[in-house]
């Protein structure tokens, strides 16, 4: 049975577990053993030295994965999560198969646009309230370097949702 890592911000909801557990139930359905964020021995360390607790047991737990599947939706602001973007870089440095689900797969300046202010700019781009340009307008609707972390290990970015992703491992088999 493969082992899968559910990365993505879902760890910061109330109901986190309860969420997380109904994940990995619905991962066990299609045969998969899932492992959650929480899945780590955290102890009660504080402050910087329970965070860096935190950080070694996510990165074994990927490690001990075959599949990271990455919750790619915006997350307090237009982007993906930046802890679900580092293991989505992780697991890509590590050969693990990455695949990522989101809501909305318009492009990305399209999608940063319905999230925050923006106006336009000489050079054909928005720009944002920072002086930043919107131009990474390939057709992507993430990040062009984790957008291709997950194509090039194999995986593939879907619109849907988790169970999207688990029908699709299942027809990949």
């Amino acid at each position: 049975m493969q082992t899968i890592y559910l990365a993505g911000p879902e760890v910061f909801l109330p109901n986190a577990l309860e969420v997380l557990s109904k994940a990995k139930i619905l991962c066990e359905s299609f045969g998969y053993h899932a492992l959650s964020p929480f899945d780590g021995e955290v102890t009660d360390k504080i402050k910087l030295a329970k965070a860096n607790q935190i950080f070694q047991e996510n990165l074994s737990l990927i490690q001990k994965s075959d599949i990271v599947i990455a919750n790619c939706n915006p997350f307090r602001g237009a982007c993906v999560d930046d802890g679900t973007a580092f293991e989505i870089g992780y697991a890509y440095a590590k050969g693990k198969s990455v695949f990522g689900y989101l809501n909305d797969n318009r492009s990305l300046p399209e999608i940063v646009k319905s999230k925050i202010t923006t106006i336009p700019h000489v050079s054909g781009y928005a720009i944002d309230e920072n002086g930043f340009l919107l131009n990474e307008d390939f057709g992507n609707s993430i990040n062009l370097m984790l957008e291709f972390s997950i194509i090039d290990s194999g995986g593939r970015l879907v619109l849907g949702n988790l169970e999207t992703v688990l029908k699709l491992l299942n027809t990949l088999k």
